[in-house]
């Protein structure tokens, strides 16, 4: 991102922050979780294949990122969202 911006790291994130609220990263990550959830709600995707179609390294990761985000494990948010959305 910092080539094609033509910034270094410390501005583009100055700048990123400024404009979302979040450096690039924790954008990036937030924008991760939120596909992730989705995932979770609305298809039968294992961790697995979730955690690689959202761009995360290897599955515990996104289970610890989702953990600390979300206070809740991915698969008790796959429970809760799918009762929730069976409500409505």
């Amino acid at each position: 991102m910092t080539d094609c911006a033509h910034l270094n790291r410390m501005t583009l994130n100055k700048r990123f922050q400024d404009r979302c609220g979040k450096t690039a990263i924790g954008y990036l990550q937030s924008h991760r979780l939120k596909v992730a959830s989705e995932l979770l709600t609305h298809t039968d995707m294992s961790l697995s294949d979730i955690a690689q179609a959202t761009g995360f390294e290897y599955d515990t990761y996104l289970i610890k990122q989702f953990n600390a985000k979300k206070g809740m494990s991915p698969t008790m948010y796959r429970r809760s969202s799918r009762q929730f959305a069976i409500i409505q």
